[in-house]
């Protein structure tokens, strides 16, 4: 396992949340990483599609964990979503993140959603270095 998988996996055996909603770390390079979920009836709303709360969830956790693939343990500062097409119940939701730039304790990264290889929303956080 090289430094920034390790760095990962570490992150991730700490994240309570993640592990719950059984959110899996797909790949990790430095700068770069991959998370995917199954859409579980739990995560859907009234209109029985994934509620956009879990993409964002999703997509926060992919910035946290792109982070930490460069040693920047973060937290958000700010984030903007863009909801582009639904998920519906029992499908695989992707997470894609890259970094996008690096200054002093913030590092930008956006994060691409896919599901069953559509594009379904776009996400651009801003993470700051927390410890």
């Amino acid at each position: 396992m090289d430094d920034a998988a390790a760095r990962v996996a570490a992150l991730r055996s700490e994240d309570v949340a993640i592990a719950h909603l059984g959110i899996e770390v797909l790949e990790v390079s430095a700068g770069s990483v991959a998370l995917g979920m199954i859409v579980a009836p739990s995560m859907t709303n009234g209109h029985g599609i994934v509620h956009g709360g879990y993409l964002f969830l999703l997509a926060d956790t992919a910035l946290a964990y792109c982070c930490a693939s460069l040693d920047r343990l973060s937290v958000t500062r700010t984030a903007d979503i863009a909801f582009l097409a639904p998920a519906p119940l029992g499908a695989r939701v992707t997470a894609s993140a890259s970094v996008r730039a690096l200054s002093g304790r913030t590092t930008i990264c956006d994060v691409r959603v896919e599901s069953e290889g559509a594009l379904i929303a776009e996400f651009r956080g801003h993470g700051v270095v927390a410890r």
